[in-house]
């Protein structure tokens, strides 16, 4: 989610592989980008994440909407409609309530059960299903606080975190074999220290400064120790604004 582009029709334009420019207000816009956008494996983690140039995940305000544009929004809710469900950590969705998505299953990584007041998730009937991967004990904190929610117990590992591969296996079995995980940083990271993202789609915007918040958390717990791994650019766009819409495969 990134900073508005300033003009009255917003475009993007195909750097890699070279293409016609898409222009929002289009009536086939929203098609060339779920094309776009459209991954041919049934089963897959698309991680999604937002930057400043100097490498920061929030605005001034300690979020990622300070860095948001009607674009950046536009394509999130492309990734989201090809996506099965939407992923999250407890954290971002206290900070950051408008990440719910409105049509799609919202999984949230809880290992104390806690979510925030009522408005972080959907409630209202009808809604998308809310699952909260959690512990035991989260889970009757859970559904003391949110009766709607359901609870996927598991049981942390050592550090007394959620082990994320066991999560995405639930999930799968489910059905929801296609995930949009959103972050946080810290989750972000913990899901390529585990080797569980296919594709890693990246919004540079062009702005420095911002909050101290690392785009993959300030604790990687080891993720420089490791071998560096390179990634494969897939596609990359440009708006009129100067952001960067990028498109890295894991493998």
């Amino acid at each position: 989610m990134h900073a508005a582009s300033g003009t009255e029709t917003p475009r993007l334009h195909r750097v890699l592989p070279a293409g016609p420019t898409i222009t929002l207000t289009d009536p086939d816009a929203r098609s060339a980008l779920l094309d776009s956008y459209r991954l041919n494996d049934p089963a897959w983690l698309r991680l999604t994440l937002v930057a400043t140039l100097d490498g920061r995940a929030a605005g001034g305000d300690g979020t990622s909407e300070s860095l948001t544009s009607r674009v950046d929004r536009t394509v999130l809710g492309v990734v989201r409609e090809l996506a099965d469900a939407v992923l999250v950590g407890a954290e971002s969705l206290r900070r950051e309530p408008g990440l719910v998505p409105r049509a799609r299953p919202l999984v949230v990584l809880s290992a104390s059960g806690h979510l925030g007041a009522p408005r972080t998730a959907p409630s209202r009937p009808g809604a998308p299903s809310l699952l909260v991967a959690t512990t035991a004990a989260g889970a009757r904190r859970l559904a003391d606080e949110r009766p709607e929610a359901e609870a996927i117990v598991l049981t942390p590992d050592d550090t007394g975190r959620l082990p994320l591969a066991a999560v995405i296996d639930v999930l799968r079995d489910r059905g929801l074999r296609r995930i949009a995980a959103e972050g946080g940083p810290r989750v972000a990271g913990a899901l390529l220290r585990a080797e569980l993202v296919d594709e890693v789609c990246l919004t540079l915007m062009p702005l420095l400064g911002g909050a101290e918040l690392p785009l993959l958390g300030g604790d990687l717990d080891g993720l420089g120790d490791q071998p560096l791994s390179r990634l494969r650019l897939r596609q990359l766009l440009a708006d009129d604004a100067g952001a960067l819409y990028g498109r890295w495969s894991t493998h």
